[in-house]
């Protein structure tokens, strides 16, 4: 146990940033510096500047040394023992003797023993909990950069298509998923929202992620996909977790299949109109009923016409007031600059979001246009 505790500690003085180092060290010496200068002193008599401060100097140096040495390495103890023998051997330097009727009243003895108390206490949450904490918080960094890894940016361009989506997460990991996956004239693409956000719903990305991504490769059917799908999250999950979806899936040709779990309608700007369908699907989320049989649809595309596919993290965006800026505006917005480069417009709508309210909720926007 001790071992490990030891192990921590340096762990997590390994952790710290050069600045934050210096801090703590710091804040050790400042503890320790008054002390030497306080039993110096003996609470009465005065000592000259030089003294006091060399003492105190030493004293600081002495307790930031034992940190250091109790944090990091027990090599230190070589450099750190000659220099408390040296301490003591300042009264001699400056022919003084402080020894000889050295008294101290309970108060000071007091102040001493609370100073180095706490002292212990402070190195020992350091070695225990505080270790602890620092190392939950890096597992928690590399989580993230595996989440990052699997939420990435999507700016492509195929023969048919031009692709750009981006999905902002609310705290360290998010539970949005956008993806696509090309296979010759082939292309899907999907954006799916977990239930909550943070580490539970990250972990549930992740598998959804790859269940789709696996099936999607499988199948030219979508609905086939949601449904086994499904399966995969109503057997891996606790109750209460569910994930929303919608899908596309274009083959190169002049329509293209869409199918939806409990996700909000896919808008379908037609560049000849210049209407916006709503591709909407009544089907229950993933992970909510194994039976459920969902179904896909097509819908004929011409070129220069433009899919847009969002989570709830959009819409669901209050202002001071209260007021939510709801499907609507972005349904407006959209119509209004469906004309614009893929990432103007999503630009566009991303400021229109940011303007109306804070982010309570993962964002995530997907904008595809045939060409």
């Amino acid at each position: 146990m001790n071992a490990q505790a030891d192990a921590y500690g340096s762990d997590f003085y390994r952790s710290l940033s050069l600045r934050a180092r210096l801090t703590l060290l710091g804040a050790v010496f400042c503890i320790f510096a008054p002390l030497a200068i306080l039993v110096l002193s003996r609470f009465a008599d005065r000592r000259s500047l030089i003294v006091l401060l060399i003492w105190a100097a030493m004293g600081g140096l002495t307790a930031t040394g034992w940190a250091y040495t109790f944090m990091r390495s027990r090599k230190v103890l070589w450099i750190l023992l000659p220099g408390q023998l040296l301490w003591f051997a300042i009264p001699m330097i400056f022919h003084e003797d402080f020894r000889t009727g050295f008294t101290l009243s309970p108060e000071g003895i007091g102040c001493v023993l609370l100073i180095v108390g706490g002292y212990v206490l402070f190195v020992s949450f350091i070695r225990g909990e505080g270790a602890r904490r620092i190392r939950l918080q890096t597992e928690l960094v590399l989580a993230k950069q595996i989440h990052d890894s699997l939420i990435t940016d999507i700016a492509r361009t195929t023969r048919q298509l031009e692709l750009f989506g981006r999905s902002i997460a609310s705290s360290e990991m998010g539970g949005d998923l956008l993806d696509l996956v090309i296979e010759g004239e082939n292309v899907g693409v999907y954006i799916a929202d977990v239930a909550g956000h943070g580490v539970r719903a990250g972990v549930v990305m992740g598998m959804t992620k790859s269940a789709i991504r696996m099936k999607l490769r499988a199948s030219d059917s979508i609905a086939d996909l949601l449904k086994d799908v499904n399966h995969v999250i109503c057997d891996l999950t606790s109750p209460g977790m569910f994930v929303t979806a919608a899908c596309l899936r274009f083959d190169g040709s002049s329509s293209v299949a869409f199918a939806g779990a409990g996700h909000g309608p896919i808008l379908h700007f037609q560049c000849t109109t210049g209407a916006l369908q709503r591709l909407e699907s009544e089907h229950l989320p993933l992970g909510v009923a194994p039976e459920e049989d969902y179904s896909h649809r097509s819908v004929a595309v011409a070129s220069g016409d433009v899919f847009l596919l969002m989570t709830d993290g959009l819409t669901e965006v209050f202002d001071e007031q209260g007021r939510l800026l709801g499907q609507e505006s972005i349904e407006e917005l959209f119509i209004r600059h469906a004309a614009k480069p893929l990432h103007e417009l999503y630009e566009t709508i991303m400021q229109s979001v940011t303007q109306h309210g804070d982010q309570s909720d993962d964002q995530t926007l997907f904008l595809i246009r045939v060409r």
